[in-house]
């Protein structure tokens, strides 16, 4: 009895460090900002917001902050961060102003999106990147990319489409990823309807990857079905099943441990009297 009862208490030991650990993990990246996006029709990725189209009307509208260190927030970069889907695609705006967007100090900014796993969150192996050779001449390109041990490798398909405009001191970069695509190369993160994803927006002004990045934030956005279309993914269903087992046992051997300890105590006062 003596070696169940201590069986039982190093389960709950352990499952309490194996979670007290996953909550340590997320904290030292940063929470995630999570949001729940909506659909549209795909906008025209230009870096101009047509307003006479309505094109963003329907996105979800964040007013967020890029940081030097996500686990600790403080003087970070205001900006506007919309998000769109459409049937086919996923689409960002990111706007913000600097002052000094006129100096050579940013020919070579870029905003960079990289895309986790679904399976793997907070690990990105996916990277999308309008970069800047001369702001002054509106020279830029889109670049994508796949991480490996913190390696940027250029895709040899280029997936998705960015561009970026600057008006005066204020910068439009937009962004469109391809969603439930059929055949999704090995380099690109497949993103998926009824799936959440994490999303790292960075910033930089020299064009070297990880390296060139200065400041980032992390939001974390569940795609939602097309309007009308079936809920095929139980994903979701399947982890609170799970999660509801884990504990449900979790709470059982306890509530076991709780039960032998008293069936002891009125063994021991029947023997001692």
């Amino acid at each position: 009895m003596k070696k169940n009862i201590a069986r039982t208490i190093t389960l709950i030991i352990i499952t309490q460090v194996l979670l007290s650990s996953a909550c340590l993990i997320i904290n030292s990246n940063g929470t995630p900002i999570e949001t729940q996006v909506g659909f549209g029709t795909a906008p025209v990725i230009d870096g101009i917001i047509d307003v006479t189209k309505n094109e963003w009307n329907s996105a979800e509208k964040l007013s967020i902050a890029l940081f030097q260190d996500i686990a600790n927030q403080t003087d970070g970069l205001p900006i506007d961060l919309w998000i769109l889907q459409s049937e086919s695609s996923l689409n960002f705006l990111i706007r913000f102003d600097l002052n000094d967007h006129s100096s050579s100090e940013y020919d070579n900014e870029f905003i960079g999106i990289l895309i986790a796993d679904w399976e793997d969150s907070l690990n990105f192996t996916d990277a999308k990147i309008v970069q800047f050779s001369n702001m002054s001449e509106n020279t830029l390109q889109y670049l994508d990319y796949y991480i490996d041990d913190d390696l940027y490798y250029e895709d040899i398909t280029s997936d998705g489409e960015g561009i970026a405009k600057l008006e005066g001191n204020e910068i439009i970069y937009e962004f469109s990823m391809p969603v439930d695509i059929e055949e999704g190369g090995v380099e690109d993160v497949e993103l998926e309807h009824g799936v959440e994803f994490d999303f790292e927006i960075t910033f930089g002004k020299e064009a070297i990857y990880p390296g060139g990045i200065i400041i980032s934030n992390i939001v974390s956005i569940y795609l939602e079905y097309p309007p009308g279309a079936p809920d095929r993914d139980f994903g979701e269903l399947i982890m609170l099943v799970i999660t509801i087992i884990i504990f449900s046992t979790i709470g059982a051997l306890y509530a076991f441990y709780i039960y032998r300890i008293t069936q002891l105590k009125k063994k021991i006062e029947r023997i001692r009297s």
